[in-house]
Formats: C-alpha cells, structure tokens, sequence
C-alpha cells in the first residue's frame, strides 16, 4: 500500500545543554583568532609607525581595531555559512545542526545571518540569551529561532530519517500452521479403532494416533475380535471411526492461535519500531493502570513527565491523550506543528510525528 508521507522529517529536537556546549565551542575559536590577529597586527603598527605622540597612539590603535572588526565580519560570514549547511565546529563536534521548522532541511545562509543578528540584539538587552527558556515545547526555540522559523535538532536524524514506511517487525503476519503432506486422514480404517478416541490428547498439527494404532491393533490377531455378528452389516462400522477422524485433521489446519493485530506502528528517534496493541501508557516511569500497558521511554534529561501521554484505539483508528505532561506533548502533521490540549482525544494517522520533551517518534500503519 503506498503511503503519502513528507519527503523529509523533521530532525529530533536536542537539548539545551549541548547547544551551550557548541556556542561555547563557537566563542571560543574565534576568539583565540581575534587574539593572535590582534597580537600581531599591533606588534606589526608598532614597528611600523613608531608612535610617540597621543596622536600617533590613537591613529595606531585605530588601524589595529580596523584589522580586529575586519577579522569579526569575517568570522560572522564564515560562522553564518557553517550554519547555513553542516553546521559550525560547535555544532559538528557535538552532532546538531540547524533545521527548517517543516522540513528539517538545512535553513540556508539569509536565514542563518537573519538569525544570528537577531540573537547579538536579543543579547543586547540580556534577556535574549535566555529566550530559549521561554519556549516549553521540545524544540526550546528562541527569538532568534522563531525569527529564521529553524530550530537545533540532532543532526544524525536530519541525515538519516527514521524510516516510517516499513512495518514494526512485531506486527508480521504469523505463517499459518503448515499442512501436512500426507493426507491427515491417514492409513486405512484398520488403524483407527480404539486410538483415535482421545482427541483432545493431540498436541500440533500432525495426528498422534497412527503409531499407536500399529501397536494396539495387529493385523491378522485383533481383527477377528472386531468382526460384527452375521446379521449385521459389516460397513456400519466403518462410517464411525471416519467421522472421528475427520475433525482431527480440521482441528489441526487451525491448531494455530489468530494472529493479534496492531493498532499503531511506532518508529522511534532512535529509529528503532515498535508496534502498540491496545491502550498503552507511555512516559518516563508509568504506573500501572486497569487494562493498560505501560512503556517506559529512556529520557537522560528528565524532559518526559512520569505518565506523560496514552495510545490507544477505537472503531475509528488509533487517538492520543496528553496526560497532562509537565513539557507538554505536540502533533506535526502535513508539516504544520499542534500542541495537544492535556486530556482530549486526538486521533492519529500513518505520516504523522509526536513529539514529547526531547524525544519524538513517527507513525507507521499498522498490520
């Protein structure tokens, strides 16, 4: 069946601490540049121009933060087209990179330099460094995010989308029970009599009754036991042991147990898949609940409530409720992001994506 699903996803949203991780890498290498550049071209002035007046002073300091502002433009458009792609030395050191909000693609450069001048005046007021913080979703955009409509996601994900098209290894058909070659029905009607009586002792597929004819009844001796009176017909007895035997053979093409189906296939960040079979709670610790199964999610930065959000299904499709989570829990379908309101039934289908603190997953069809 072919799917219509986005032709990039969305990366999954990483952490606070390694995009400060990645700025502080970001500062710091420019940083030393700017410091040997400005070590040199004042050593270079001063050998130069020899100042001895004020004048000559401040028109040698003026010519070494001419060199030092030269050297900053530089970086920023350097810096700017490293985040426009891969991602600069912070980010790839760490594996995040920048991505479009509907897309995950790379945001380009204007929107890289839109960004970045949005953040130096945010930090001019001191209070945009910490925007990000404002944000409770997953993604912790900033102004200077919302402004490029980017976010920082894990780059690994952005490279490699969990694909969401194949089905959960778990929900594959189960291979019917195989049907013997030989006719169930077995050796001729010699063989039946007496061992065929208890059915219920079967165990598969194959009959247990034959080898234990061959020792119970031998030909020849225990035949001449059986034979009716002469004023009976003889083939009256024959209809009754195939008529015991017939129900044997049905009872074992169906011995196998039908198969569950799934009602949700779940892909993963971490691209690994699993299937959902009925109401399941999920979260980072979920308590137990009447007819409910529970999944505890890995969440290293604590971003998922302990009960953070119910799957489940009903005649028509798979829904999610929002347990009322701390972080909150979205829905991005069609590229266009949801919050879902804590409580209320929301329905799911094939292509669409949660997320959930910081981890996210895809929703496949279920077989």
């Amino acid at each position: 069946m072919t799917r219509s699903t986005p032709p990039s996803a969305p990366p999954a949203p990483t952490t606070l601490g390694r995009r400060v991780g990645a700025y502080a890498i970001d500062v710091a290498v420019p940083s030393v540049l700017l410091g040997v550049v400005a070590g040199i071209g004042a050593g270079a002035v001063a050998g130069v121009i020899r100042p001895t007046t004020p004048e000559q002073v401040l028109g040698a300091l003026a010519i070494v933060y001419g060199v030092l502002f030269a050297a900053a433009i530089a970086w920023l458009l350097v810096y700017t087209a490293l985040q426009a792609g891969r991602g600069s030395i912070g980010q790839r050191l760490l594996g995040i990179r920048l991505a479009d909000v509907e897309t995950g693609a790379p945001i380009g450069f204007g929107r890289a330099l839109l960004r970045n001048l949005v953040w130096g005046l945010a930090g001019a007021i001191l209070v945009g460094f910490f925007s990000p913080l404002f944000d409770s979703s997953p993604r912790r955009q900033g102004w200077h995010d919302k402004a490029a409509r980017g976010f920082v996601g894990d780059a690994k994900t952005v490279e490699a989308p969990a694909p969401v098209e194949a089905p959960a290894p778990a929900v594959e058909p189960v291979d019917p029970a195989p049907v013997p070659q030989a006719p169930v029905v077995g050796p001729p009607p010699r063989f039946t009599s007496g061992a065929v009586a208890p059915v219920a002792n079967r165990t598969g597929a194959v009959p247990p009754v034959t080898p234990y004819g061959l020792i119970s009844v031998v030909p020849g001796v225990g035949r001449s036991e059986e034979v009716e009176p002469a004023g009976v017909e003889p083939v009256a007895s024959t209809p009754e042991p195939l008529a015991r035997v017939v129900p044997v053979a049905d009872d074992a093409t169906v011995a196998a147990p039908p198969r569950r189906r799934a009602v949700a296939a779940f892909t993963w960040d971490t691209g690994e898949r699993v299937a959902v079979y009925g109401t399941t709670l999920f979260g980072r610790n979920p308590s137990a609940e009447d007819g409910a199964a529970v999944v505890a999610v890995r969440d290293e930065t604590l971003s998922l409530s302990k009960t953070h959000f119910e799957v489940g299904a009903d005649a028509e499709g798979p829904w999610i409720v929002d347990r009322h989570s701390t972080n909150g829990s979205a829905l991005v379908r069609d590229g266009v992001r949801t919050p879902l309101e804590p409580g209320l039934c929301v329905s799911l289908r094939p292509g669409d994506r949660l997320e959930f603190g910081d981890r996210s997953l895809h929703i496949g069809e279920a077989s």
